[in-house]
C-alpha cells in the first residue's frame, strides 16, 4: 500500500472511489502507511523472539532458567503480537474503506485479507493454546519437564505457529509492495451500509476481546487469595466454591495431621486451560498454607480454583484450643 501516484491509481483500469464515501488525504494515508508498517514491524519482531526464546530452551535446557522464559514467552505473546496483529488488522481496515484500494477490488488486496484472516483465526485457536501450556507445564513442574512428550509438542508446535506466521506476513508486506496483480475484471462493490456494517463489527469483536482480556479478566485475575494456617485446621474434609463468569468451581479440600493432604475437584470446565489450572491445584498436596501461585497461562481458572480451595479451608473449623 505505498502511495506513488496512489499507485496508477490504484492499479486500476477505472477511477475507484472509496467503500466508505471518505477518502484519506495524502498526508493521512501516509501517517497510516506507517503505522500499519510499525505494526507489522513489532509482529515480525514478536515472533523473531518467540523462536528465539524457544530455541534458548532447545539448545541450553536449564531447569532453573525454563519457567522465567515460557513466562517471558507468554507475556510476548500476549501484549505484542496480540496487540499488534489488532492494530495491524485495523489499520488495513482504514485502507480498505477510507482509500481507493478497498477490500476486493484488487486481486493482491484480497489475497492480503485472505492471509491476514488466516492468521487472525490462527493466533486464538492454534498459537495460543501452545504458549499457554508451555508456560502451565514449566511452572507446574518447577521447570523439570525435560523429556516430558507434552512440553515438546508444545513447543514444536509454538516453533512451527511462529515461522509459518513470519513467512505469511513477509507475504504480506511483500504483496503490499509489488502489488502484482491489477483489478478483478467481475468485481461489484459492497453496498455502503454492508461495507461499514462488516468493519464496524470486526473493530467491535477486537476490542471485545481485548477489553475481556485486559479488563475484565485481568480484574478478576487481581482477587486476593485468602492464605490459610492449615495447621491450626480439625482433620477431615472441606468443600468450597468460587464463581466465575458465571460458572461456579467447586472443590472438596482432605485436611490430614495439619497438611492438605488432597484436593478434588468437583465442578470445574472441560477446556484445556482448565487441565492447566488443576496442576497448579496437584501442588498444594503435602502444604500447611495454600499459597501457592496462579498458574500461569491458565491464570483466571487457576486463580478460580485456589479461591475456591481457601473457601473450603476457611469453612473448615479450628482445632480445639485454637482460636
Amino acid at each position: 500500500m505505498i502511495d506513488s501516484a496512489y499507485a496508477s491509481r490504484m492499479n486500476s483500469d477505472a477511477p475507484a472511489a472509496t467503500v466508505s464515501g471518505w477518502e484519506l488525504g495524502k498526508g493521512a494515508r501516509r501517517l497510516l502507511l506507517v503505522l500499519h508498517i510499525t505494526l507489522a514491524c513489532v509482529w515480525l519482531g514478536a515472533l523473531a523472539v518467540t523462536l528465539l526464546l524457544v530455541g534458548v530452551q532447545q539448545v541450553h535446557p536449564v531447569a532453573a532458567w525454563r519457567a522465567g522464559l515460557d513466562r517471558a514467552l507468554l507475556l510476548v505473546h500476549d501484549t505484542l503480537i496480540v496487540n499488534a496483529s489488532y492494530g495491524f488488522i485495523v489499520t488495513g481496515l482504514m485502507f480498505s474503506l477510507f482509500t481507493g484500494w478497498g477490500a476486493f477490488r484488487l486481486w493482491w488486496v484480497a489475497l492480503k485479507w485472505v492471509l491476514l484472516a488466516g492468521l487472525g483465526l490462527a493466533l486464538p485457536l492454534w498459537v495460543a493454546p501452545h504458549v499457554s501450556a508451555m508456560s502451565a507445564l514449566s511452572q507446574a513442574m518447577s521447570g523439570e519437564v525435560a523429556g516430558q512428550a507434552a512440553y515438546t509438542g508444545h513447543a514444536q508446535a509454538v516453533m512451527l505457529a511462529s515461522g509459518v506466521q513470519m513467512v505469511v506476513l513477509v507475504g504480506i508486506v511483500a504483496v503490499s509492495v509489488f502489488k502484482p496483480w491489477g483489478a478483478r475484471q467481475a468485481f461489484r462493490h459492497w453496498p455502503r451500509a454492508v461495507a461499514l456494517g462488516t468493519a464496524a463489527l470486526i473493530v467491535l469483536a477486537l476490542a471485545g476481546n481485548l477489553w475481556l482480556q485486559n479488563v475484565q479478566l485481568e480484574g478478576y485475575r487481581r482477587l486476593p487469595v485468602a492464605a490459610v494456617d492449615v495447621g491450626l485446621l480439625r482433620d477431615g474434609s472441606y468443600e468450597g466454591q468460587d464463581a466465575q463468569a458465571g460458572f461456579v468451581y467447586r472443590v472438596r479440600v482432605s485436611v490430614a495431621d495439619g497438611r492438605i493432604a488432597r484436593v478434588e475437584l468437583l465442578s470445574t470446565r472441560d477446556s484445556d486451560y482448565a487441565r492447566l489450572a488443576s496442576l497448579g491445584i496437584d501442588r498444594l498436596a503435602g502444604r500447611a498454607r495454600n499459597d501457592v501461585d496462579a498458574v500461569s497461562g491458565a491464570t483466571t481458572t487457576s486463580k478460580a480454583l485456589l479461591r475456591a480451595v481457601a473457601d473450603a479451608l476457611q469453612r473448615a473449623p479450628r482445632r480445639e484450643g485454637v482460636r
